[in-house]
């Protein structure tokens, strides 16, 4: 109905009873609901009280949860209090769980699209930048959130370089220095590229062997894309 003509109420009251019953049926409601926008405002107190807390579990599934709730919260109602304060348990929590680092990855990336409403989150990003998996999604949201002048470029370019170089997420690494921009990058930072882009060595190493191939070439192209754009005579890193 709601793709259909637009009518929107009857699909929240459906959402309303997804988000209260849990389960499964809570996952599918909260990505519609985000996507709904400010048209879901009546299922904020559905979405706050599905929210764990500070002392929910800490296994990656409800880590999850929590970061597609305050997602969810944030498209809905753009709540930088509640959304903060849901992010910010996610972080806490998931330090206390070794598998969970992609848990604290899609955190930072939805701690991204808050902007500078996510600053006080900074210092939970930075935690995530000894980890390779991790760096690219808190850089990202680093460029976002925090205040630029407080931001070493060229040092979390490194740790960006770094993380591609262990084959950790360099499709994300390709993002995260794309965000950083030519300004952050050195001579080296320029020759570690250039190396990812056309070295000899493989940088996606392992997954599907069928798949392997493609996605490195998949890579090559984008980080040479990096590289003609950051060496282009003006000098703007901007890619098109």
């Amino acid at each position: 109905m709601y793709d259909l003509v637009g009518e929107h109420e009857p699909l929240v009251q459906c959402l309303e009873r997804g988000l209260r019953s849990g389960g499964r049926r809570l996952g599918e409601a909260v990505g519609t609901a985000g996507a709904l926008g400010p048209r879901a405002a009546a299922l904020a107190p559905a979405l706050r009280e599905a929210l764990s807390g500070p002392d929910g579990e800490t296994v990656t599934p409800a880590l999850d949860a929590d970061t597609a709730l305050a997602e969810a919260l944030w498209r809905v109602t753009e709540d930088a209090a509640a959304v903060v304060a849901a992010l910010d348990s996610v972080f806490a929590r998931a330090e206390q769980n070794s598998w969970s680092q992609w848990s604290a990855v899609r955190a930072a990336r939805t701690t991204a699209l808050l902007g500078p409403a996510g600053r006080p989150l900074t210092s939970r990003l930075k935690t995530l930048l000894d980890n390779p998996v991790q760096v690219p999604a808190a850089v990202l949201a680093l460029t976002a959130v925090a205040e630029a002048a407080s931001l070493d470029r060229t040092a979390l370019a490194s740790s960006v370089l770094w993380s591609a170089e262990q084959e950790a997420d360099p499709t994300g690494a390709c993002d995260a220095l794309e965000a950083l921009g030519v300004a952050a990058l050195t001579a080296d930072h320029l020759r570690r590229l250039s190396a990812l882009a056309d070295g000899d060595a493989r940088i996606i190493r392992s997954g599907v062997e069928d798949r392997i191939i493609r996605q490195d070439e998949a890579l090559r192209n984008r980080a040479r894309a990096l590289v003609t754009a950051f060496t282009a005579p003006s000098g703007s890193g901007q890619l098109g």
